[in-house]
């Protein structure tokens, strides 16, 4: 037989009829998806029980913070009504959470704070959390605590209440144009909760208790503290060079205030003179909000360079030191006025402009703006506050045994300034003037030891208490960063100031 012959059909075996079971069977493509599927289905599965564990567990375990935003997607709830912000709170009440430390940016205009932690479960707010709306309401221009309390539908009696809480809630009869208040409401127009900031890093809470009375804290966020070194040398100006630096006008006027002490700002300054300062710069949410104190600064004056870090003991005292401990500040202020000029110096013959003859000039006479406030120049006691023909209003301060300071000329005396008032330095006990013998406005102020007059501009100032000894150790294991910092800047500044001379030689 050939193979062309043969008859395939007849060769086949016929297949068997299949049981009814086997016909219930899937068939084999669909078995196959089901066997792909089936470990899917049990993740799914597994997912499900975990979560729902987990939930058991966020029941005992602590909660997480409850966080809130004042800036809605839906706009306010009435069209008289602020933006409400619909809150789904914790079922438990959560620990009191502890404000982080983070970058600072301007005030959040639609963020009062996170930390918020809500009432407790047996309170009237927790039993009506389905009816719960938070509301942010903005300050106005002439709003009240009573008016923003009305806006929000709560009673007066209500505004009375917070009010006269405590000393703490006292700070929102001191609200703003544009500061934001956020309350918790409930269903029968009821005051649960009030967030308010009363400055950056701080959040006034207001929370209602089981009880029905109110209960206050203060919040407290710090910002997050960011060193930064510039340095700067002046040809003209302090300002001038502090300006092409990029630092500051704060920070500049601060640095002058530490090294005022030793270093006449209005006088003593040439061109040259060079400054490194190291300074906090303070953020939150990684935006910078403002700059923050001065931790070290160098000046060299003249060639002679001054150092300064800043220092907080372990009893919570700060102040600014030299790199051995020495204090920078000093019993008197070099200067006790701003002023424009030096209109006469200390002088052993001088020729008087009223009285006409030479006399002794036994002090220096600082011309400044009538009504310029003049500053004690250090802690002592008023000996004499009087008006004689000469002097015209005076005022004589005793400053312990041994010093004495005199304040001539004045347009008249600081409220609560008279014989036998303690003052302190740099408080305000008079203004410029130009009373006695004089032809115009002006401080003349006298420095003497012992009863013997001193030039006050050039006389050595006593230094205020160093360091106690037995905190110098921790007082270099702290500034070591600082002193790293400052040297850092100083070597940034020398370097400029070569790249500078090298271009110059080039040039020419």
């Amino acid at each position: 037989m050939r193979y062309q012959d043969l008859d395939f059909k007849s060769l086949s075996p016929r297949p068997a009829r299949r049981p009814a079971t086997a016909r219930a069977l899937p068939r084999p493509r669909t078995r196959w998806l089901l066997i792909g599927a089936a470990p899917l289905i049990g993740l799914a599965l597994l997912a499900a029980l975990s979560d729902g564990v987990a939930k058991v567990e966020d029941s005992t375990a602590k909660p997480e913070r409850l966080h809130y935003s004042l800036e809605l997607p839906g706009g306010a709830s009435r069209p008289d009504e602020a933006p409400t912000a619909a809150i789904s709170p914790p079922a438990v009440k959560p620990e009191a959470a502890e404000p982080t430390a983070s970058a600072a940016p301007q005030e959040p205009a639609s963020d009062i704070a996170e930390a918020a932690v809500e009432p407790a479960e047996d309170s009237p707010a927790a039993a009506r959390q389905s009816a719960r709306n938070w509301k942010e309401i903005e300050v106005r221009p002439g709003d009240t605590l009573a008016a923003i309390f009305d806006r929000a539908g709560l009673k007066p009696r209500t505004t009375h209440e917070v009010a006269t809480l405590n000393e703490q809630t006292r700070q929102l009869r001191r609200i703003k144009p544009g500061q934001k208040i956020a309350m918790l409401i409930d269903d029968e127009n009821r005051l649960t909760q009030l967030k308010y900031m009363p400055s950056l890093t701080e959040t006034l809470v207001i929370r209602r208790q089981a009880d029905q009375s109110l209960k206050s804290e203060i919040l407290n966020h710090p910002l997050d503290a960011v060193p930064t070194f510039k340095s700067g040398v002046i040809e003209s100006s302090l300002f001038e060079a502090a300006a092409v630096s990029g630092i500051p006008e704060n920070i500049i006027m601060e640095m002058a205030g530490i090294f005022g002490w030793d270093i006449d700002f209005a006088l003593d300054i040439r061109k040259g003179d060079r400054f490194a300062v190291v300074y906090n710069e303070l953020y939150k949410e990684g935006q910078k909000v403002r700059s923050g104190k001065i931790v070290a600064a160098e000046f060299v004056n003249q060639g002679k360079t001054y150092r300064a870090l800043y220092y907080t003991d372990p009893k919570g005292n700060s102040g600014y030191f030299t790199p051995d401990g020495k204090s920078m500040r000093k019993a008197f202020l070099r200067s006790p006025v701003k002023f424009s000029r030096i209109s006469s110096r200390f002088s052993g013959k001088r020729w008087h402009p009223v009285l006409g003859k030479w006399r002794s000039h036994r002090g220096v006479d600082y011309a400044a703006a009538r009504g310029t406030p003049i500053r004690a120049a250090g802690d002592g006691k008023i000996v004499k506050a009087v008006y004689s023909k000469s002097y015209g209003n005076v005022v004589f301060i005793q400053h312990g045994g041994r010093y004495t300071t005199v304040y001539a000329h004045m347009k008249g005396f600081a409220r609560g300034i008279r014989k036998g008032k303690r003052v302190k330095q740099g408080q305000v006990i008079g203004y410029v003037g130009s009373t006695g013998l004089v032809t115009g406005p002006h401080l003349h102020y006298e420095f003497r030891v012992n009863g013997v007059h001193r030039n006050p501009l050039t006389v050595k100032l006593p230094a205020a208490a160093p360091i106690n000894p037995a905190y110098l150790e921790d007082f270099r294991r702290k500034t070591r960063k600082q002193l790293a910092l400052l040297e850092l800047a100083r070597e940034q500044s020398v370097a400029s100031l070569d790249g500078e001379a090298r271009e110059d030689t080039r040039r020419n």
